[in-house]
């Protein structure tokens, strides 16, 4: 339903398929039906309806009754009907007929007719609420559909999924804020209670919120898809279309790129060349020998590649020797007057796997101060989760502002689904 990788999520923020493909998904697949009943008793009915009434039924229940005829009699029964029980049997007949004729319209008019008697069975009225709700969709009529869906929803109709579709509706009529306030609501009800949220809503959420160019809800629903998902792609669909989000700052998207290894959401050579060529075999090789690994094992490198080769060359000419500076920058650090030392040679520890030594020279940073707070917050917290702190990493993430929030957040999600 959703672009599972991040090339296709930036290529278009274009749909997916038709509206009514996306809300048969979000609705589980449900169709428009009902069993053809035969016509009823009219004891309870006006003499004057029935004598109207009884020869357009016995066409419509006839094997081979002419159907057009019976048609076009119908809006002649709809008008007899002047009691409850005259506009329930009009409407029952109108949904048979419409059912036999493959009519949509004559079978929402059947099912809209008997519920506005006041005659449905109550157990019953969630079920035909839903199928005009369903009906109306098809035919676009958004508003129409949002009122019955949501009568049904009220009824108890809870089978499908019918939140799903009035959220569709919203969608429908591009009132695309709208219907992600109402999904989010749906999803909040559901955790409150302890239920399971469909991956469809969650994915289908962060869709609309992308290709609406709705940032800020893009990210919202990223971390609503990794906090509620239960598909084993979920970081990956999520951490790829936040990615995209994050090109202009390289630091940031370094630090996103990070969590994306980490969580298995890398899938395309070019995330895997751009972690590299951020980080800088130069400055980061041991950082960036583990990525070259890493796209070795995804299978978008080989080490015969040229790429591989001239990077590894660097790596391996300056893997060691960062290793064994490392310490010196520590110790440097600490007698620094400038907060700056310490965040170099964190950000060296933290390439290099020394995490406790990497948050050290962070908080030591931000005491001293003189540096992008943001930074050195968002790469403490990370130093913090490699070392299994995930409480502490949480509220360190909590408190970077600014450009770097998406980043950050994503990081707090992912600490918290570890808690």
């Amino acid at each position: 339903m959703f672009p599972k990788t991040g090339n296709a999520c930036r290529k278009s923020r274009g749909g997916l398929g038709s509206a009514l493909a996306l809300a048969l998904a979000l609705t589980g697949g449900a169709v428009v039906g009902t069993a053809v009943t035969a016509s009823p008793a009219l004891a309870q009915n006006s003499k004057g309806f029935a004598a109207v009434y009884k020869p357009v039924a016995d066409i419509t229940n006839a094997p081979d009754g002419d159907l057009a005829a019976a048609k076009a009699q119908l809006p002649g029964v709809i008008a007899a009907a002047q009691t409850p029980d005259d506009k329930h049997v009009a409407g029952n007949l109108a949904l048979i007929l419409g059912n036999k004729l493959k009519d949509p319209v004559l079978q929402r008019q059947g099912l809209e007719l008997m519920l506005a008697s006041g005659k449905v069975d109550p157990a019953q009225v969630g079920e035909l609420q839903f199928l005009v709700g369903n009906l109306a969709y098809n035919a676009k009529d958004f508003p129409a559909a949002r009122t019955a869906l949501q009568a049904a929803i009220a009824a108890g109709r809870t089978a499908d999924n019918p939140e799903g579709l009035v959220a569709e509706s919203y969608f429908g009529e591009g009132q695309n804020a709208q219907g992600l306030d109402f999904l989010k609501a749906q999803i909040e009800k559901r955790v409150a209670a302890g239920q399971p949220v469909p991956d469809q809503w969650l994915l289908r959420g962060l869709q609309v919120a992308y290709n609406a160019k709705l940032d800020d809800q893009t990210l919202e629903w990223s971390t609503l898809l990794v906090t509620h998902g239960t598909s084993d792609k979920k970081w990956l669909q999520a951490l790829q279309v936040v990615n995209s989000l994050t090109t202009a700052d390289k630091q940031a998207q370094l630090d996103l790129l990070r969590l994306m290894v980490l969580t298995n959401a890398m899938s395309d050579r070019r995330e895997y060349v751009t972690y590299i060529e951020t980080a800088d075999p130069r400055i980061m090789s041991n950082e960036v020998a583990q990525v070259l690994d890493a796209a070795v094992q995804a299978g978008v490198m080989t080490t015969g590649d040229a790429y591989y080769s001239d990077v590894k060359r660097v790596v391996d000419e300056r893997a060691a020797a960062d290793r064994k500076d490392a310490p010196q920058l520590a110790a440097d650090a600490r007698k620094s007057g400038s907060g700056r030392d310490a965040q170099v040679a964190g950000d060296v520890l933290l390439s290099i796997g020394s995490y406790a030594e990497a948050e050290e020279m962070f908080k030591l940073a931000l005491d001293k101060g003189g540096v992008d707070r943001d930074l050195t917050l968002t790469r403490l917290g990370i130093a913090q989760v490699h070392q299994n702190k995930y409480a502490e990493a949480k509220a360190t993430f909590g408190q970077v502002s600014g450009t770097r929030t998406t980043v950050a957040r994503m990081w707090g999600a992912y600490a918290n689904s570890r808690a």
